[in-house]
């Protein structure tokens, strides 16, 4: 350091002023602050100021790279806990799946269950004799009657109607002395009582939820051009249109839906599109 001494003196002795420092004096601070921050010689006032701007330059820069390599570990630690959650959602998807295919499979094989149930009552009911046929149409109409003392919304008064249109037939049909006829009549009146009392019984975001398949499929005719729907729902997939006048059979419904056949196809239509069929039984 004592040429750099001599130097400040010769300097100092010329009376220049600081601020034209030669170049090399500079230098050599900045040597010093590059081979170690925290080694600085003693210096004049205006080296002092040189020094301790080097001096900030370098604790700033160690700063700034202290927290770069504090945001590092955070941000590895943040990686580490993304790929945690998505592990735990892909278990949870892959639950989900396994716990629908279940479902699916159970009600398939409900579905099937209450198909052959259903087939058998028919087959009883072709057996049907008078007395059976006559016990069978009174027990519709006490249900009936009890119906008419509660209030009705407007889509129950639909199933009303038409159960008391398939209550009438019944009734011609046992006239006639066709008993099988005023059975299976009489058995589909019931299921649309059963369509209210259900929708009554159950809290109605949950009614809406749960598919009920019919003891007894009803035959159906469309009053109306009527959307096909993948699902019971208004915002469900359109799969087609049941023209007017279009027969069908209904084997469940949803609320206010039904899941019908026609033609070949199957998917929901609303109950206040179509009406039950009175053909030849």
């Amino acid at each position: 350091m004592a040429p750099l001494k001599r130097s400040v003196k010769r300097y100092s002795l010329s009376k220049l002023q600081p601020v034209h420092m030669p170049g090399r004096i500079v230098f050599g601070l900045i040597g010093v602050i590059m081979t170690g921050c925290s080694i600085l010689p003693k210096a004049s006032p205006s080296q002092a100021e040189i020094a301790g701007s080097l001096w900030s330059s370098c604790v700033g820069k160690q700063q700034e790279i202290e927290r770069l390599q504090k945001l590092l570990v955070e941000k590895e630690a943040q990686q580490q806990e993304i790929e945690r959650l998505q592990k735990l959602v892909a278990e949870k998807e892959a639950q989900i799946r396994s716990q629908e295919a279940r479902q699916q499979d159970q009600a398939k094989t409900l579905q099937e269950t209450s198909s052959q149930a259903a087939h058998a009552q028919v087959k009883l009911r072709r057996l049907a004799t008078r007395p059976a046929a006559a016990s069978t149409i009174a027990e519709v109409e006490m249900v009936m009657e009890n119906l008419k003392s509660s209030p009705a919304t407007g889509s129950d008064q639909l199933l009303q109607a038409q159960a008391a249109r398939l209550l009438k037939a019944a009734a011609t049909s046992y006239a006639e002395d066709n008993y099988a006829a005023a059975m299976d009549y009489a058995a589909q009146a019931r299921e649309f009582i059963n369509m209210m009392t259900n929708s009554h019984g159950r809290k109605s975001a949950e009614s809406r939820q749960v598919t009920v398949s019919l003891q007894v499929p009803i035959p159906l005719r469309a009053i109306a051009n009527s959307n096909l729907r993948q699902k019971p729902g208004l915002n469900a997939a359109v799969l087609g249109v049941l023209k007017k006048e279009s027969l069908m059979i209904a084997d469940a419904y949803q609320g206010q839906w039904l899941l019908i056949s026609a033609d070949g196809r199957s998917g929901w239509v609303l109950n206040t599109l179509v009406e039950a069929h009175l053909g030849k039984q």
